[in-house]
């Protein structure tokens, strides 16, 4: 049989509560109309005001260890229900088998929550029974004791410390206990956390008083805030990660957080008021591992074993770290980028071809095989030699060699006497003038500079280079569609700022290698070096990075701190004080700077290509006068050397 809808088991539920209660009211005893009123009116009254949410219904749980107490309680919880009708939604938890004959699915976390208990003893239970599976301990809850309550001096020495320990090992903060009291009011404890000399001690707190006839809404407000600390101290765990967190030794022995999420605990600290104590993670592991209890490392295990209250280092929301421990809000988002080599730098012959681009460079080489077809169509046939002599006339010789030497700044041997000729002769000495000039301006400044090729600009050249990657071993979620890789994945070593050495590394020492980092440790890096070794990154980036600060799953801490951290985002302090630790201008680091930097007196070291290209030359000339001397043992050599002349 197929299990009943949600909405439809809440309302055979509460028919179900109705005529019970009205079944066994004869057994209830009788109490008079004041008391039997005045609580369920409270109720429904903080309920209105205080446990209402838009997205969320409100749980009820019963505890009783008797009938009668268990039919007051229901009597009790029509009330509630009869005046909140169409104006909240509710279900009804459950923490036994089967509590009440129903059980209501649960699809996310409860934050609100009403608790009906006949004693201490009750409520303990109950939410000893709670899990952070299905409850939010952050949010608000409500017990009310319905069975005898004993005098004040016993609840506020006795009973209430006892239940307020067993709801602060959960850090469930928000809460209010109504106890209806022998002179007919209704008396409202909570506790606070954090008080002066009493840190992380429960202090119980009378926060109202219901008297019959008096006005609700004229008490004070019943979850306030949690918006000081008292200058008790947290636990902070962190490592070193330039820039977002830097660690500084004090003279005392302490530890100072420093970086720009440093500046941000900080900035919480005077806020809330609280001292911090760091705790770095154990061994050196840096972020480490997350996965169920007992099985996590490194920081990751000193936030989920509770041992620290906070963790703020470079901590990116993931979705395996959100089952087991609780984000807050993001405040600041960094991309994933590949760290990668310089550029290779160029030979003093791949110097001399910088000063012109490929596209001036292949006209040139069009001009040049134009010429050689002219000269190679006029040498062929015998009607050839008129028209030779109408284009460069009859005492040129060598008319390509002649080209290729007035290119190159040489003299006018022969002057054809034709006004044709001349004409070509004019048009070719203006065309070398100009290429020649500026070739030769554009190589003084090029011959000068330590210029390399472009770095790897996309991830797609990261992947089809051979250079090996080198991360920590979390970062391999990001590569989760490219198995391939794997080979060429060479892990960081966990120590202290491990990944940061990696990364200032990429500025001159590595060339084999591509780092996976946040953009945030380059800029740090280039920063510091002013300009001198930037390290270069590809323009893509692998993956946006969303910062955020880890508590563990029953923290009390989310609301305070999140509060505070949107006003710091929002204000765009935060963003100011990112751009104070790093170069965030990755393009002007892949420019080279203009004019070629101040000018220098060319060395040889500087004309190293021009002397490769003369040597080339003298051995070009040494093998022609070769064959030459070789062309008077063989004619086919001989007409071949004789037409390259002509």
């Amino acid at each position: 049989m197929a299990p009943l809808p949600v909405w439809w088991t809440s309302r055979l539920m509460c028919c179900w509560l109705l005529w019970t209660t009205t079944a066994a009211r004869a057994q209830i005893p009788p109490q008079p109309d004041a008391d039997q009123q005045l609580l369920p009116h409270i109720v429904t009254h903080l309920l209105q005001r205080y446990l209402r949410h838009p997205f969320q219904p409100v749980q009820f749980f019963l505890a009783a260890n008797t009938a009668p107490h268990l039919l007051a309680q229901r009597d009790l919880l029509s009330q509630v229900l009869r005046h909140t009708s169409g104006q909240a939604a509710v279900t009804f938890g459950s923490t036994t088998s089967n509590p009440v004959g129903l059980r209501a699915a649960v699809q996310q976390q409860r934050s609100r929550a009403i608790l009906f208990g006949e004693d201490f003893v009750a409520f303990e239970r109950l939410v000893a029974n709670f899990s952070t599976t299905v409850n939010d301990y952050s949010g608000r809850y409500l017990c009310v004791l319905t069975g005898a309550s004993g005098s004040v001096h016993q609840l506020e020495t006795k009973h209430l410390p006892r239940l307020f320990g067993a709801l602060w090992t959960r850090h469930i903060v928000h809460v209010n206990v109504l106890i209806a009291a022998a002179n007919g009011t209704v008396r409202a404890y909570t506790y606070q956390p954090y008080t002066p000399g009493r840190c992380g001690k429960p202090a119980v707190k009378l926060a109202a008083v219901f008297a019959p006839g008096s006005s609700v809404d004229a008490q004070p407000h019943l979850y306030p805030r949690l918006t000081t600390f008292c200058n008790c101290t947290l636990q902070v765990g962190s490592f070193e990660a330039k820039p977002y967190t830097l660690l500084r030794p004090k003279v005392d022995g302490y530890t100072e957080l420093g970086g720009f999420e440093g500046d941000l605990l900080h900035l919480l600290a005077s806020r809330l008021q609280f001292r911090v104590n760091v705790t770095e993670s154990p061994h050196q592991v840096q972020w480490g591992v997350i996965g169920a209890p007992g099985n996590s490392t490194g920081t990751m295990q000193l936030v989920q074993d509770e041992l620290v209250d906070l963790v703020i280092a470079c901590m990116a929301l993931d979705v395996t770290r959100g089952l087991y421990l609780k984000a807050g809000w993001a405040h600041y988002t960094s991309r994933i980028l590949f760290a990668v080599p310089q550029g290779r730098p160029y030979t003093a012959f791949e110097k001399l071809f910088r000063p012109f681009g490929t596209a001036i460079w292949a006209a040139l080489a069009g001009t040049l095989l134009g010429v050689a077809g002219v000269v190679g169509g006029l040498s062929c046939g015998r009607r050839a030699r008129s028209w030779r002599r109408f284009v460069y006339g009859p005492a040129v010789r060598m008319p390509l060699l002649g080209a290729l030497y007035l290119l190159w700044g040489g003299s006018v041997v022969a002057v054809p006497g034709r006004n044709f000729a001349r004409s070509l002769l004019a048009l070719w000495l203006g065309f070398t003038f100009v290429v020649r000039t500026l070739y030769q301006g554009s190589l003084y400044l090029y011959l000068q500079r330590s210029a390399t090729f472009p770095p790897l600009a996309t991830i797609e050249q990261v992947h089809r280079s051979t250079l090996h990657y080198h991360m920590v071993n979390i970062a391999m979620r990001f590569f989760v569609d490219r198995p391939e890789i794997k080979p060429r994945v060479r892990f960081i070593p966990p120590g202290l700022d491990t990944l940061g050495e990696q990364v200032a590394g990429m500025a001159a020492r590595y060339t084999d290698r591509v780092v996976v980092c946040p953009q945030d440790m380059v800029a740090y890096n280039n920063r510091a070096s002013r300009g001198r070794h930037p390290i270069q990154v590809t323009r893509e980036p692998i993956t946006l990075f969303p910062l955020t600060i880890y508590y563990p799953k029953k923290s009390c801490l989310t609301q305070p701190f999140d509060r505070l951290v949107r006003h710091v985002v929002e204000s765009g302090l935060f963003s100011f004080w990112v751009g104070n630790y790093g170069d965030y201008d990755f393009e002007a680091n892949r420019r080279e700077p203009a004019g070629g930097g101040e000018p220098r007196k060319l060395t040889l070291a500087h004309l190293v290509g021009a002397y490769q290209l003369l040597a080339a030359a003298h051995l070009l000339a040494i093998v022609i006068f070769l064959l030459e001397l070789v062309s008077r043992r063989l004619a086919a050599l001989r007409r071949v050397l004789e037409f390259c002349m002509d």
